[in-house]
C-alpha cells in the first residue's frame, strides 16, 4: 500500500495544477509517481526540468535510458524498473538493451564501460577511482559525457528513493524480475514487463 498519498488531478489547483496538465500533455497520463511527486510543486517542477533538460544529452536518450535502468534495478526501485521497462521502446531501446541496462552488461564495449561506469558510481557514491574514470575515458567518454552519466544516475536515483519510500503504486505492467530473464532476444523481451 502506497505511503504517501497522491494529489487527484482532478483537485488540483494552482501550480500543483498546471504542472500535472504538462505531465498529462507530455504523457498522455499521470503516472502515480508524478501525483505523489505533486505533494510539492517544487519537487515535481524540479522533476520536470531535470528531466526535459536531460532529453537533450550528447550520451543520447537510449544510453540515459539504460543508465537510468542500471541505477533502478541497483536500488530496488520496482516502480522505475517498470515504468523504464514500459517506455523504453518508444525511447528506441530493443528488448535486447532493456536487458543490458537492467544487467549493466552489454556485448556493446562502449555501452557496457558506461553502464560500468554507473554502477562504479552507485557503489562508490561516486566517488570512483583514476582506473574507474579512466576505463570509461578508454571507452571514448568525454568529460562532457561522463558528467551526463553521473546525472542520468542522479536522476535515477532522485525518482528511485522517492518512490522507495512512498511505496508507490504500480499504474504500468510490472517487470519482470531478473532471476527470470535469461539472455538472448526472445528471453529479454519477456524480461521487460507483464
Amino acid at each position: 500500500m502506497q505511503r504517501i498519498h497522491s494529489v487527484n488531478p482532478q483537485l488540483a489547483q494552482g501550480r500543483t495544477k498546471e504542472l500535472l496538465d504538462t505531465v498529462q500533455q507530455a504523457f498522455g497520463m499521470i503516472p502515480n509517481t508524478a501525483k505523489m511527486m505533486a505533494n510539492s510543486p517544487a519537487v515535481l517542477e524540479s522533476f520536470l526540468a531535470f528531466s526535459t533538460a536531460m532529453g537533450k544529452v550528447q550520451i543520447g536518450g537510449k544510453l540515459h535510458n539504460q543508465v537510468k535502468l542500471t541505477t533502478s534495478e541497483t536500488n530496488a526501485c520496482s516502480y522505475c524498473t517498470s515504468i523504464l521497462c514500459a517506455i523504453a521502446p518508444a525511447a528506441g531501446l530493443t528488448a535486447d538493451e532493456i536487458l543490458a541496462g537492467r544487467t549493466a552488461d552489454s556485448d556493446d564495449r562502449r555501452e557496457k564501460a558506461a553502464l560500468t561506469f554507473a554502477k562504479d558510481v552507485l557503489a562508490s557514491r561516486g566517488k570512483v577511482s583514476h582506473q574507474q574514470l579512466a576505463e570509461v575515458r578508454e571507452a571514448g567518454f568525454g568529460d562532457g559525457e561522463i558528467v551526463e552519466i553521473v546525472a542520468s544516475v542522479v536522476l535515477g536515483c532522485f525518482t528511485n528513493f522517492l518512490n522507495n519510500v512512498a511505496d508507490t503504486d504500480l499504474d504500468i505492467p510490472r517487470a519482470e524480475p531478473l532471476e527470470t530473464c535469461g539472455v538472448g532476444a526472445g528471453s529479454a523481451k519477456a524480461c521487460a514487463t507483464h
